[in-house]
């Protein structure tokens, strides 16, 4: 107990002017950087670290990390109104929440994502004082052949992620893995798949991929149907979130939030990933999976409490081993030393009033945030009942600019427009974009995983089975790939008429 009483002395240190003003400035920014398209918690972050820094101690890293968890609440509002991912760990978001929008539940979607949110951040927040050291720790555990046998279990899911398809969902896959293989060889150096191509020599950055691929590519299907050129009637009731909701979602919420934070730790993975995960997990051993895809609450409450927990988890491995996990707790590093504080296991001995004063900030913005997006919710849903004829085009112009805003090259805004072309020849043949996105997300680690791992043993292929961690995530990728396979053939036997 004594982390929580820790935990409650920061929260007391975190109220004080300086600290408020802070956190409060964070989270809106984080906000604003949410729900603007293609420009991300890591760009909010490095945008505003030199205003940040200026606070100096608790009060900057408060600041900058309010920047990073208010993009988590902030992303989901494109992702719902307009099924464009405000950032990376939206786009799972997108699947039930923009469809939950366009059936006039637009108000409810979003009240469940600050639910969700704000349970898997008080989930998150809880754990990280807790676990930091511990899970810290066990995280060490994970070299190149735990992360591979991960990544392996991760892109087993693309069997439920894929659709009702499965050879549409490895087909996307391994298109995904291939997007994801291009630029430099993070192993010998060559480039590959560049074509000549200088500004694809670093890769294809994933948020342009997702910006292109779910929103353009939505808008673009958009454009062929018929607009009125007015605004619709509403209702302000639909635009008011829905209390019943927390009780249908409290086992989702509460599953979600504890799988995604145990996940998140793991430097590398990230929320993206998270979330990923989490649907998957929520879609598979729900009562009504196909209501997955067409506007389901539990889809919207599984992503969005997974990412907001994830994005706790990541400040373990910062804090208590100075490992950035991701590019956004890679900036935050970058404040702890401009600050002129080296994190690491020292970092809790010799600061504990700072470390925990931060902790505390987290918890603050936190409902912060509850109170800011509750009452913003009837506003930002009426965003979805403008004829489509005088939102699209602003929506395009924003997006466009926050693509060209991530590197300011004219090169990511083209990627974003074939993307974005790719994505609606896909939702035209039937291809969920999904198993794109995973492959994209985690063919990269489980290449690095694989060839680390092979480069360790000098070939020898032994060592995957060696680890007992590793062995059983293994052994949960058969078991995603070959129970829902069994389970198949057994309801075409019991179907069979019984023999004479």
């Amino acid at each position: 107990m004594e982390p929580l009483i820790l935990l409650g002395e920061g929260i007391v240190r975190a109220t004080t002017p300086e600290l408020l003003l802070a956190t409060l400035i964070g989270v809106l920014v984080g906000l604003v950087v949410g729900v603007l398209p293609g420009i991300g918690p890591a760009a909010g972050t490095a945008i505003m670290l030199p205003v940040a820094v200026g606070f100096g101690g608790a009060a900057a890293i408060a600041g900058l990390a309010g920047i990073y968890y208010g993009a988590m609440f902030g992303g989901a509002v494109t992702s719902i109104l307009l099924g464009i991912p405000g950032d990376a760990p939206s786009v799972m978001t997108v699947i039930d929440g923009h469809a939950m929008a366009k059936r006039g539940e637009a108000g409810r979607a979003l009240g469940m994502s600050v639910y969700a949110s704000f349970i898997g951040g008080v989930i998150g927040i809880v754990l990280l004082a807790l676990l930091s050291v511990p899970v810290a720790q066990a995280a060490l555990a994970f070299g190149p052949t735990e992360m591979t046998a991960l990544m392996c279990f991760a892109l087993s899911l693309v069997t439920v992620l894929g659709g009702r398809n499965i050879i549409k969902g490895f087909t996307a896959l391994f298109l995904g893995m291939w997007v994801g293989m291009i630029g430099l060889d993070p192993i010998a150096g060559p480039t590959r798949y560049t074509f000549g191509f200088v500004a694809l020599f670093e890769g294809i950055e994933f948020t342009v991929i997702a910006v292109g691929l779910y929103g353009l590519s939505e808008i673009f299907v958009s454009l062929g149907q018929e607009t009125t050129g007015k605004l619709e009637r509403y209702s302000f009731r639909s635009l008011l979130p829905n209390l019943r909701d927390l009780v249908e979602c409290k086992a989702v919420l509460v599953w979600s939030s504890l799988v995604s934070f145990f996940v998140g730790v793991v430097p590398g993975v990230g929320s993206t990933a998270s979330t990923m995960l989490a649907y998957a997990t929520a879609k598979k051993y729900s009562k009504n999976p196909d209501e997955f895809g067409r506007g389901s609450i539990k889809g919207v409450a599984a992503p969005e409490a997974a990412n907001n927990s994830a994005s706790y988890a990541a400040m373990i491995p910062l804090f208590a081993l100075g490992i950035p996990g991701s590019g956004t707790t890679a900036v935050l590093l970058g404040g702890l030393l401009m600050v002129g504080l080296q994190p690491g296991p020292l970092l809790f001995a010799t600061n504990p009033d700072f470390v925990w004063t931060v902790f505390g900030s987290f918890w603050i913005g936190n409902m912060m945030l509850v109170v800011l997006t509750t009452l913003l919710i009837p506003v930002l849903a009426g965003i979805v009942f403008i004829s489509t004829a005088f939102l699209y085009p602003i929506v395009i112009g924003l997006v466009l600019l926050g693509v060209y805003s991530i590197h300011y090259a004219m090169s990511d805004v083209t990627i974003a427009l074939i993307a974005g072309a790719i994505g609606f020849v896909m939702l035209k043949l039937d291809y969920s974009p999904v198993p794109l996105v995973l492959g994209l997300v985690l063919g990269p680690l489980l290449e690095r995983g694989v060839r680390r791992t092979l480069i360790v043993s000098e070939g020898n292929l032994s060592i995957f089975w060696e680890s007992p961690i590793a062995l059983g995530f293994f052994l949960l990728t058969l078991g995603v790939i070959l129970i829902p396979i069994a389970m198949k053939r057994v309801a075409a036997f019991r179907a069979l008429p019984p023999s004479l």
